[in-house]
C-alpha cells in the first residue's frame, strides 16, 4: 500500500496548524508556542546518529500510546528503503506493535514550547538514524506529553 508522504517542515520552525487548532478547537490557548520536529523529505539533509535504546523505548511508547491528530489514511516514508515497506509502517518494540504514519505526537519542552512530530518519527529514528533536536529528545525522555482537553476532537 502506498500512502502520501508527510510534508517537509524544517526542525524547530513554527508548527503551521497551531492557529487553526486554537481557533477551531479552543486548544492550545492563544500565545502558545509550538515547533516542528521530524517532518523529513529525501531532498533535504537531516542530522543522523545511532539512537540510544532508552530514547527508542520512550519514543515508541509515545507513538503507540499518545498519538494525536489522527488521519483517515496513512502517510508513507519517502526516504529510501531496502527492506521495509514505505507505508503503512508497523513498528515493534518490547512485544508491542504500533502502526505509524496516521497521527502526530506532541511533547512539551522544558521551556514550555509544544513540539509536534509525525508519529513516523519513530521510524525515522530507528531505521534512518534521524537525530532529532536535543530539546525533543529531552522532552521525550522526560515523558512530558501534551494533555489534551476532553472536548478536543482527535
Amino acid at each position: 500500500m502506498e500512502g502520501y508522504s508527510v510534508p517537509y517542515l524544517p526542525d524547530l520552525t513554527p508548527y503551521p496548524n497551531l492557529e487553526d487548532m486554537s481557533r477551531n478547537f479552543g486548544w492550545p490557548p492563544p500565545g502558545t508556542s509550538a515547533l516542528t520536529v521530524g517532518w523529513l523529505a529525501p531532498e533535504h539533509n537531516f542530522p543522523t546518529a545511532f539512537p540510544e535504546s532508552s530514547f527508542l523505548d520512550s519514543l515508541f511508547y509515545l507513538c503507540a500510546h499518545h498519538s494525536i491528530l489522527r488521519t483517515r489514511g496513512f502517510h508513507s516514508c519517502a526516504l529510501p528503503h531496502t527492506a521495509k515497506p514505505a507505508a503503512p509502517y508497523p513498528a515493534r518494540r518490547g512485544g508491542e506493535e504500533a502502526w505509524l504514519g496516521s497521527a502526530e505526537i506532541s511533547v512539551v519542552a522544558a521551556d514550555g514550547k509544544l513540539l509536534f512530530a509525525p508519529n513516523l518519527v519513530f521510524h525515522y529514528v530507528e531505521e534512518h538514524h534521524y537525530q532529532p533536536p536535543d530539546i525533543f529528545i529531552e522532552a521525550v525522555l522526560a515523558g512530558r506529553t501534551v494533555v489534551l482537553p476532553t472536548n478536543f476532537l482527535l
